[in-house]
């Protein structure tokens, strides 16, 4: 076994963000006098929104807007109580139609998604399990997993993808009986790759002992019927009893909060009555609650379907685009996530500021969400942006690229290697376990 120790990485990560602040690439802030939706007004230009994850455009919807203001007038901003003691009908409201979003599973719904995990990983696991998390899993479901080491839960973490290692802890489990959490995305949100579904249903099948719990958020509403994301269509929309499904509603969904959908009314009832923030913390306020409800009516509506199939024609474009372009892409074109790998962070800046500088908004990325030798940029699509756009924007990238690369001393023959062979441990990105070889 390998490991990475987690300590090592913050004064890196407090580095290379100082830095991506320096650089103007990071930590930035929007005007007061737009909205955002298809510009984003930042040191007072207008950007092309190539950064935010409303991927369907939801969150400018009138009837969404509309749904917000009506129970905002009807309840007020507020209901400070826990759910334990009461909860809102509204918050009932939204949990019917989520669930049957979900084909009657049950569902619970939370003030985030960071809340979700831990309210429901604790709530799950028990003394003598073990926890596998892949390596960019999101960092809110590695905070969450830090919880339940007090229960007795052993965790360890797996190189990317990595179901070889997997299967591997799975093997020695059958020899101790223990139960193996496997903790993934369904859709990751920085290289826009998508879990092997198929391959996890085949190592349940073989293996008693695996359990999956599966963070959806980038991949709902743009993404299967009634929009329930990627992970639960590809499963044939029901969860097994040994599978456990997160998601959010502050990205295509277009409002805020976090989901819960549980395989069986058993592990509902035991996160609903034990589940942490839902005994501890505030629930969604009644402007969100009426502002989802609207977002649910739309997603079970026919109207879902038109939305995702303008988001796909944008995404074939862009795929059509990039694939003549040469460009270092890196991530599925299944999805409406791109990320450019230029490997090296001062690549990265390089890069972003010029495209910033030609009027677009991009996001910069480094370690510690990405590899340290992995930075690139990463943008997103929804439906705010067009053709014209996406053509501008390619156009920009094919450009500047070289410039950035020369600018930092790199060639773009190191570019293309960084994504090539497997990075070393010390390539890894941080989290709290070490990597399990």
């Amino acid at each position: 076994m390998a490991t990475v120790p987690y300590q090592s990485s913050a004064d890196t990560a407090r580095e290379l963000i100082a830095e991506a602040m320096r650089q103007g690439t990071s930590h930035l802030a929007t005007g007061l006098d737009a909205p955002p939706g298809t510009h984003l007004r930042i040191g007072g230009r207008d950007l092309v929104n190539f950064g935010t994850c409303g991927y369907l455009s939801l969150e400018q919807d009138e009837r969404i807007r509309r749904g917000a203001v009506d129970a905002t007038e009807r309840f007020g901003v507020q209901f400070s109580v826990s759910r334990s003691y009461v909860a809102s009908g509204l918050n009932l409201e939204l949990e019917a139609l989520l669930r049957e979003m979900y084909a009657d599973h049950p569902v619970l719904t939370y003030s985030s998604t960071s809340l979700c995990h831990i309210s429901v990983l604790p709530a799950l696991l028990r003394a003598g399990d073990s926890v596998v998390l892949d390596q960019q899993v999101h960092f809110s479901v590695q905070t969450a997993a830090q919880l339940v080491r007090q229960q007795g839960v052993q965790l360890a973490m797996v190189r990317h993808g990595d179901l070889g290692a997997l299967e591997r802890r799975l093997r020695r489990a059958q020899a101790t009986g223990e139960r193996v959490w496997y903790l993934i995305d369904g859709v990751y949100s920085m290289f826009g790759d998508v879990a092997p579904i198929d391959d996890l249903v085949r190592l349940m099948a073989a293996y008693p002992a695996l359990h999956l719990y599966a963070d959806d958020a980038h991949g709902m509403s743009w993404y299967g019927r009634h929009g329930a994301g990627y992970v639960f269509e590809k499963l044939g929309r029901r969860l097994s009893e040994r599978i456990v499904l997160a998601t959010t509603l502050a990205k295509g969904f277009g409002t805020i909060g976090g989901i819960a959908v549980f395989p069986t009314e058993e592990l509902f009832e035991r996160v609903r009555i034990n589940g942490g923030p839902l005994m501890y913390s505030h629930p969604l306020p009644p402007p969100m609650l009426g502002a989802a409800i609207a977002s649910a009516r739309i997603h079970l509506s026919d109207r879902i379907q038109a939305l995702q199939a303008e988001l796909t024609q944008r995404r074939e474009y862009c795929n059509d685009l990039l694939a003549a372009s040469g460009l270092p892409v890196v991530s599925d074109p299944r999805t409406p996530i791109y990320y450019i790998g230029v490997g090296r962070p001062e690549v990265s800046y390089g890069l972003v500021r010029r495209i910033l500088d030609e009027g677009f908004y991009v996001n910069q990325t480094s370690f510690p969400v990405v590899p340290l030798r992995k930075s690139g940029l990463r943008f997103t699509l929804t439906r705010h942006v067009d053709q014209s756009h996406i053509r501008a924007l390619v156009e920009a990238l094919a450009h500047h690229l070289p410039k950035a690369v020369q600018d930092a001393g790199r060639t773009m023959s190191e570019v293309r290697a960084a994504f090539g062979p497997a990075p070393s441990d010390a390539d890894a990105v941080g989290g709290p376990p070490g990597i399990e070889a």
